[in-house]
Protein backbone atom coordinates (compact mmCIF):
# COMPACT_ATOMS: atom_id res chain seq x y z
CA UNK A 1 0.00 0.00 0.00
CA UNK A 2 1.40 3.35 -1.03
CA UNK A 3 2.03 5.89 1.73
CA UNK A 4 -0.31 8.91 1.20
CA UNK A 5 1.00 12.38 0.48
CA UNK A 6 0.86 14.94 3.28
CA UNK A 7 -1.25 17.80 1.97
CA UNK A 8 -4.44 19.74 2.65
CA UNK A 9 -6.52 17.08 0.91
CA UNK A 10 -5.30 14.55 3.49
CA UNK A 11 -6.15 16.95 6.33
CA UNK A 12 -9.65 17.50 4.95
CA UNK A 13 -10.17 13.75 4.74
CA UNK A 14 -8.93 13.06 8.28
CA UNK A 15 -10.92 15.97 9.73
CA UNK A 16 -14.07 13.95 9.03
CA UNK A 17 -13.00 11.45 11.70
CA UNK A 18 -14.09 12.89 15.04
CA UNK A 19 -13.43 9.90 17.30
CA UNK A 20 -9.78 9.93 18.53
CA UNK A 21 -9.43 6.15 18.60
CA UNK A 22 -10.71 5.83 15.05
CA UNK A 23 -8.47 8.71 13.92
CA UNK A 24 -5.33 7.24 15.45
CA UNK A 25 -6.11 3.82 14.04
CA UNK A 26 -6.72 5.24 10.55
CA UNK A 27 -3.44 7.16 10.64
CA UNK A 28 -1.41 4.05 11.48
CA UNK A 29 -3.37 2.03 8.89
CA UNK A 30 -2.43 4.52 6.18
CA UNK A 31 1.09 5.46 7.23
CA UNK A 32 2.42 2.37 9.06
CA UNK A 33 5.84 3.17 10.57
CA UNK A 34 5.88 6.54 8.84
CA UNK A 35 3.56 7.64 11.66
CA UNK A 36 4.71 7.82 15.27
CA UNK A 37 3.49 8.88 18.69
CA UNK A 38 5.96 11.14 20.45
CA UNK A 39 5.59 11.07 24.23
CA UNK A 40 7.46 12.14 27.35
CA UNK A 41 5.39 9.78 29.48
CA UNK A 42 2.59 12.15 30.39
CA UNK A 43 -1.07 11.21 30.35
CA UNK A 44 -1.93 12.26 26.81
CA UNK A 45 0.81 10.15 25.29
CA UNK A 46 0.06 7.01 27.26
CA UNK A 47 -3.67 7.29 26.53
CA UNK A 48 -2.91 7.72 22.80
CA UNK A 49 -0.90 4.50 22.88
CA UNK A 50 -3.79 2.66 24.51
CA UNK A 51 -6.23 4.06 21.93
CA UNK A 52 -3.92 3.01 19.10
CA UNK A 53 -3.69 -0.56 20.37
CA UNK A 54 -7.46 -0.72 20.88
CA UNK A 55 -7.84 0.44 17.25
CA UNK A 56 -5.85 -2.60 16.14
CA UNK A 57 -2.54 -0.86 15.49
CA UNK A 58 0.92 -1.71 16.77
CA UNK A 59 1.98 1.91 17.08
CA UNK A 60 5.42 3.27 16.55
CA UNK A 61 6.30 5.24 19.70
CA UNK A 62 9.30 7.39 20.51
CA UNK A 63 10.54 9.48 23.39
CA UNK A 64 13.39 11.94 23.66
CA UNK A 65 15.78 10.66 26.32
CA UNK A 66 17.55 13.84 27.40
CA UNK A 67 19.75 11.73 29.73
CA UNK A 68 18.17 13.69 32.62
CA UNK A 69 14.78 12.02 32.94
CA UNK A 70 13.26 10.88 36.23
CA UNK A 71 13.83 7.20 37.05
CA UNK A 72 10.02 6.91 37.19
CA UNK A 73 9.90 7.97 33.52
CA UNK A 74 12.13 5.08 32.47
CA UNK A 75 10.05 2.73 34.65
CA UNK A 76 6.89 3.90 32.88
CA UNK A 77 8.28 3.18 29.43
CA UNK A 78 9.32 -0.30 30.57
CA UNK A 79 5.76 -0.86 31.80
CA UNK A 80 4.26 0.43 28.53
CA UNK A 81 6.46 -1.88 26.48
CA UNK A 82 5.47 -4.87 28.61
CA UNK A 83 1.73 -4.12 28.61
CA UNK A 84 1.33 -3.29 24.92
CA UNK A 85 4.07 -5.39 23.33
CA UNK A 86 5.67 -2.33 21.74
CA UNK A 87 9.14 -0.84 21.71
CA UNK A 88 9.54 2.76 22.80
CA UNK A 89 12.32 4.25 20.68
CA UNK A 90 14.55 6.24 23.04
CA UNK A 91 16.22 8.99 21.05
CA UNK A 92 19.27 10.52 22.73
CA UNK A 93 21.21 13.74 22.11
CA UNK A 94 24.61 13.92 20.43
CA UNK A 95 27.10 13.14 23.27
CA UNK A 96 29.84 15.28 21.72
CA UNK A 97 27.56 18.34 21.58
CA UNK A 98 26.43 17.81 25.19
CA UNK A 99 30.03 17.46 26.36
CA UNK A 100 31.03 20.66 24.54
CA UNK A 101 28.07 22.56 26.01
CA UNK A 102 28.85 21.44 29.55
CA UNK A 103 32.53 22.24 29.12
CA UNK A 104 31.74 25.78 27.96
CA UNK A 105 28.76 26.66 30.17
CA UNK A 106 28.79 24.19 33.07
CA UNK A 107 26.44 21.33 33.92
CA UNK A 108 23.72 23.56 35.37
CA UNK A 109 23.72 26.26 32.71
CA UNK A 110 19.90 26.35 32.63
CA UNK A 111 19.92 28.35 35.88
CA UNK A 112 21.97 31.16 34.33
CA UNK A 113 19.58 32.59 31.74
CA UNK A 114 16.66 31.79 29.44
CA UNK A 115 19.08 31.72 26.54
CA UNK A 116 21.20 29.01 28.14
CA UNK A 117 18.13 27.05 29.23
CA UNK A 118 16.91 27.11 25.64
CA UNK A 119 20.36 25.99 24.43
CA UNK A 120 20.26 23.03 26.80
CA UNK A 121 16.75 22.11 25.67
CA UNK A 122 17.70 22.54 22.02
CA UNK A 123 20.61 20.10 22.22
CA UNK A 124 18.95 17.61 24.55
CA UNK A 125 15.42 17.63 23.08
CA UNK A 126 14.90 19.61 19.89
CA UNK A 127 17.80 18.26 17.82
CA UNK A 128 17.09 14.59 18.70
CA UNK A 129 13.40 15.22 17.91
CA UNK A 130 14.37 16.68 14.55
CA UNK A 131 16.37 13.52 13.83
CA UNK A 132 13.48 11.17 14.45
CA UNK A 133 11.11 13.41 12.47
CA UNK A 134 13.25 12.74 9.41
CA UNK A 135 11.73 9.25 9.46
CA UNK A 136 8.03 10.15 9.80
CA UNK A 137 5.24 11.71 7.78
CA UNK A 138 2.79 11.95 10.70
CA UNK A 139 3.78 13.07 14.19
CA UNK A 140 1.13 12.39 16.84
CA UNK A 141 1.62 14.70 19.83
CA UNK A 142 0.13 15.17 23.27
CA UNK A 143 -0.62 18.86 22.88
CA UNK A 144 -3.87 20.04 24.50
CA UNK A 145 -5.57 23.43 24.64
CA UNK A 146 -5.84 23.33 28.44
CA UNK A 147 -2.09 23.03 29.02
CA UNK A 148 -1.20 26.73 28.85
CA UNK A 149 -2.24 30.03 27.32
CA UNK A 150 0.32 29.49 24.56
CA UNK A 151 -1.31 26.17 23.62
CA UNK A 152 -4.90 27.39 23.87
CA UNK A 153 -5.14 27.84 20.10
CA UNK A 154 -3.58 24.48 19.20
CA UNK A 155 -5.18 22.88 16.14
CA UNK A 156 -5.91 19.18 15.83
CA UNK A 157 -4.06 19.13 12.50
CA UNK A 158 -1.14 21.20 11.28
CA UNK A 159 1.19 20.69 8.34
CA UNK A 160 4.75 21.63 9.23
CA UNK A 161 7.93 21.45 7.21
CA UNK A 162 10.83 19.50 8.65
CA UNK A 163 13.36 22.01 10.07
CA UNK A 164 15.85 21.01 7.41
CA UNK A 165 13.20 21.76 4.81
CA UNK A 166 13.15 18.24 3.40
CA UNK A 167 9.54 17.13 3.66
CA UNK A 168 6.09 18.07 5.00
CA UNK A 169 4.92 16.44 8.24
CA UNK A 170 1.35 16.21 9.45
CA UNK A 171 1.41 17.13 13.13
CA UNK A 172 -1.67 15.73 14.85
CA UNK A 173 -3.01 16.36 18.37
CA UNK A 174 -5.77 13.70 18.59
CA UNK A 175 -6.71 14.59 22.19
CA UNK A 176 -6.37 18.34 21.81
CA UNK A 177 -9.70 19.05 23.54
CA UNK A 178 -9.41 16.46 26.33
CA UNK A 179 -9.02 17.71 29.90
CA UNK A 180 -6.67 16.37 32.56
CA UNK A 181 -9.73 14.97 34.38
CA UNK A 182 -10.93 13.13 31.27
CA UNK A 183 -7.47 11.64 30.69
CA UNK A 184 -7.21 10.44 34.29
CA UNK A 185 -10.68 8.97 34.11
CA UNK A 186 -9.86 7.10 30.88
CA UNK A 187 -6.54 5.85 32.24
CA UNK A 188 -8.19 4.57 35.42
CA UNK A 189 -11.03 2.79 33.64
CA UNK A 190 -8.76 1.20 31.01
CA UNK A 191 -5.76 0.22 33.13
CA UNK A 192 -3.36 2.54 31.32
CA UNK A 193 0.03 2.72 33.09
CA UNK A 194 0.45 6.15 34.69
CA UNK A 195 3.70 7.90 35.56
CA UNK A 196 4.22 7.48 39.33
CA UNK A 197 4.94 11.19 39.79
CA UNK A 198 1.53 12.04 38.33
CA UNK A 199 0.05 10.12 41.25
CA UNK A 200 2.26 11.84 43.85
CA UNK A 201 0.68 14.40 46.16
CA UNK A 202 1.95 16.07 49.32
CA UNK A 203 0.42 18.94 51.30
CA UNK A 204 -1.53 20.10 48.24
CA UNK A 205 1.49 19.92 45.90
CA UNK A 206 1.48 17.63 42.87
CA UNK A 207 2.98 17.10 39.40
CA UNK A 208 1.10 17.85 36.18
CA UNK A 209 3.85 18.61 33.64
CA UNK A 210 6.95 16.42 33.53
CA UNK A 211 10.35 16.98 31.95
CA UNK A 212 13.92 16.65 33.14
CA UNK A 213 15.06 16.15 36.72
CA UNK A 214 15.92 19.52 38.37
CA UNK A 215 14.02 21.45 35.68
CA UNK A 216 10.70 19.95 36.88
CA UNK A 217 9.10 20.56 40.27
CA UNK A 218 5.62 20.00 41.74
CA UNK A 219 3.05 22.80 41.55
CA UNK A 220 0.83 24.29 44.22
CA UNK A 221 -2.98 24.19 44.20
CA UNK A 222 -3.35 27.65 42.67
CA UNK A 223 -0.52 27.55 40.12
CA UNK A 224 -0.83 26.98 36.36
CA UNK A 225 0.16 23.50 35.23
CA UNK A 226 3.51 24.52 33.72
CA UNK A 227 4.61 26.58 36.72
CA UNK A 228 6.78 23.67 37.82
CA UNK A 229 8.87 23.74 34.65
CA UNK A 230 11.99 25.93 34.98
CA UNK A 231 10.35 27.46 38.05
CA UNK A 232 13.06 30.12 38.42
CA UNK A 233 11.77 31.81 35.25
CA UNK A 234 8.14 32.12 36.40
CA UNK A 235 8.43 35.87 36.98
CA UNK A 236 9.52 36.53 33.40
CA UNK A 237 7.80 33.79 31.35
CA UNK A 238 4.36 32.30 32.00
CA UNK A 239 4.23 30.21 28.79
CA UNK A 240 7.47 28.27 29.05
CA UNK A 241 8.40 25.86 26.26
CA UNK A 242 11.36 23.60 25.56
CA UNK A 243 11.25 24.37 21.83
CA UNK A 244 9.63 21.22 20.44
CA UNK A 245 6.35 22.98 19.72
CA UNK A 246 7.47 26.51 18.94
CA UNK A 247 7.75 27.88 15.43
CA UNK A 248 11.27 28.12 14.07
CA UNK A 249 12.42 30.04 11.04
CA UNK A 250 14.21 28.27 8.23
CA UNK A 251 17.62 29.50 7.14
CA UNK A 252 16.16 31.30 4.15
CA UNK A 253 13.83 33.26 6.45
CA UNK A 254 16.47 34.49 8.90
Amino acid sequence: MKIPSVNQELVSDLEKIKDPQELIGEIFKRFKNRAAIGTSGQLTGTVMIDLAVKAGAKPRVFTIDTLRLFKETYELFDAMEKKYGIRVERIKPDPAKIAAMVKEHGEYLFFDSKKKQELCCHLRKVEPNDEVLKTVDVWLTGLRVDQSAARAKTNRFEIIIHPEGKHPILKVAPLVDWTEEKLRDYAGKNGVPVHKLLEWKKDGWYYESLGCVICTTPIGPHEPRRAGRWRWFNAVDSDKECGLHTERKHEDEV
